[in-house]
């Protein structure tokens, strides 16, 4: 190894230590157990100086001759220019003095103990009493980082402390079932009232102004090039966008025709939806499925499945119903030994008294197959097991959505494709979803340069995917807050299938070679793993 790249092995190993020194959030969520039961501090003068860090590892990187890097290297100086670069804009901006993300940031953590305690009850239990213990101080120290609040994120933030009391009621369920003490309903009561005072202080201050969210043409370009990998204008990338829309949309009027004249998508789904009968548990259905998708995609060799991983299917706890979606996927962390994921099924019709109540809550759940495909086996336990087993330790650590979210889009392709499940409105359910990621890019696009208000956002969604206002709403309450991640999902999918036609068309391989080959290099874009990954 050249002295250029020990210098860059030893910048990693700096800067990532430090980083998981003073973040114990960040550190647990990655398995590192030195964070648990921590918050950390959260001060102007603690950001000042990650700031400082932050911009000595970006000068470093520049006075490193790129010559002397391995291509493995080469990747990872890649991904984490663009993860300093992304923090240092966010910075300039005062993201912090406009985002109250305090209270998501510690429901967050107080979650992650909870769904802890179902294998681990006396170190989760642990871990919570010292996070609420800290919690007070915690939400003091990063209130007083808020200027003035985005208006978006400001209501956001409103509705996330709103629905706080049944994540509470989550945790004081967990500390009574492992060891009481007298002094836990204390430390409820001052997390709470912490809780609300934030809410109360950040709401009496006056709004920054209508789209602060927004980053801006030129920073989003450099997003585009830096985090999605891609070397499209904005310009280019909205051409894109209105094309697929076309094209998707006429593929999936082509299939929309075989269920009857002038039926929309929406309209075939819900009266799918409502036929459906499903012949036994839930639970066991997605358990089956799981398994059957899994089988089909290794009868079919289309990709090696990982080694010593372990993914259980579980039901969500009765104290976790109201807060986790109909079906939702827990990778283990990046850094944890244990390669175990689990994906959580919400079975909501337990709640309900009548059968027609009961049917209703069950049939939420149609067209599981895909559900089963985005999350699991392909989807995204087989790609992050694969990634987290990366030789190089850092690597696990960047997480670019074009891959990720794009290579789950490609599972799905790939259920169709394969005939993994052979039912005739499969099509429809996977080009609407396909349509949706989409309009996706053009909502993200024109919500981060400024060209669309939040409301016309919302409208863009009901116009052309027929959401509901709610929906709408609690998908561009997202963008807002994660620029190019959105636009990710589509484009990520495209470059799988630009590669696709590259390698198997173009050089004859096979399907299983291909897809090993891309999840070999983590979780990074693709046309970096193109330029460094191929001969």
């Amino acid at each position: 190894m050249t002295s250029t790249a020990q210098q860059f092995e030893g910048l990693l190993d700096r800067y990532f230590e430090g980083l998981l020194r003073d973040n114990p959030i960040y550190a647990t969520s990655l398995g590192v157990p030195s964070g648990e039961g921590k918050l950390g501090s959260a001060t102007t003068s603690f950001l000042k100086r990650r700031e400082c860090h932050r911009r000595a590892a970006l000068r470093a990187l520049e006075g490193l001759s790129p010559r002397e890097l391995t291509n493995e290297q080469h990747l990872d100086q890649l991904a984490f220019r663009a993860l300093l670069l992304a923090e240092c804009e966010d910075f300039a901006r005062r993201r912090h003095a406009l985002e109250p993300r305090a209270p998501q940031t510690l429901l967050g953590i107080l979650l992650h103990e909870v769904q802890r305690s179902e294998d681990e009850p006396a170190r989760a239990a642990k871990n919570l009493r010292s996070l609420l213990r800290e919690a007070p101080r915690f939400l003091g120290e990063t209130v007083g980082l808020i200027g003035l609040p985005e208006p978006v994120w400001r209501r956001v933030m409103d509705q996330t402390v709103g629905g706080a009391g049944a994540l509470f009621d989550a945790v004081a369920n967990v500390l009574q079932r492992v060891n009481p003490r007298p002094g836990d309903a204390a430390l409820l009561n001052d997390a709470r009232r912490a809780l609300e005072v934030y809410r109360s202080l950040v709401m009496e201050r006056p709004t920054a102004p209508a789209r602060s969210f927004a980053i801006g043409g030129e920073t989003l370009q450099r997003r585009v090039r830096d985090e999605l990998g891609l070397d499209y204008t904005l310009g280019q990338i909205e051409a894109l966008a209105l094309g697929e829309a076309r094209r998707i949309g006429g593929l999936l009027q082509r299939e929309c025709a075989r269920f009857g004249r002038n039926r929309s998508p929406e309209e075939i789904i819900a009266d799918l939806r409502s036929q459906w009968r499903p012949a036994k548990p839930l639970l066991e259905l997605y358990r089956e499925e799981t398994r059957r998708v899994a089988d089909g995609f290794k009868a079919a060799r289309a990709v090696t499945f990982p080694q010593g991983d372990e993914l259980q299917v579980r039901p969500v706890p009765d104290f976790l119903r109201n807060l986790i979606p109909t079906a939702a996927y827990d990778a283990p962390g990046a850094l944890e030994k244990r390669r175990r994921g689990i994906f959580w099924v919400n079975d909501l019709s337990a709640t309900q008294r009548t059968p027609a109540e009961k049917l209703a809550e069950q049939q939420q759940h149609f067209g599981l197959t895909l559900t089963c495909a985005h999350e699991a086996y392909p989807g995204h336990h087989l790609q992050f097991v694969t990634a987290f087993g990366h030789p190089r330790k850092w690597r696990r650590l960047f997480a670019h959505a074009v891959f990720y979210e794009g290579w789950t889009l490609w599972c799905e392709q790939m259920v169709a494709d394969l005939r993994i499940n052979r039912a005739p409105w499969l099509r429809v359910q996977q080009l609407h979803d396909a349509l949706w990621r989409v309009h996706r890019i053009l909502v993200d696009l024109r919500l981060q340069t400024g060209r669309y208000r939040y409301e016309q956002a919302v409208a863009h969604l009901r116009r052309y995917l027929g959401f509901t206002q709610a929906r709408a709403q609690a998908d561009v309450n997202w963008y807002t807050a994660a620029p190019v991640v959105p636009m990710s999902y589509w484009l990520g999918r495209l470059e799988n299938e630009r590669l696709r036609q590259r390698l198997m068309v173009g050089r004859g391989w096979s399907l299983r070679q291909f897809n090993d080959w891309l999840l070999s290099f983590g979780t990074l874009p693709q046309a970096w793993i193109e330029k460094y990954g191929l001969d």
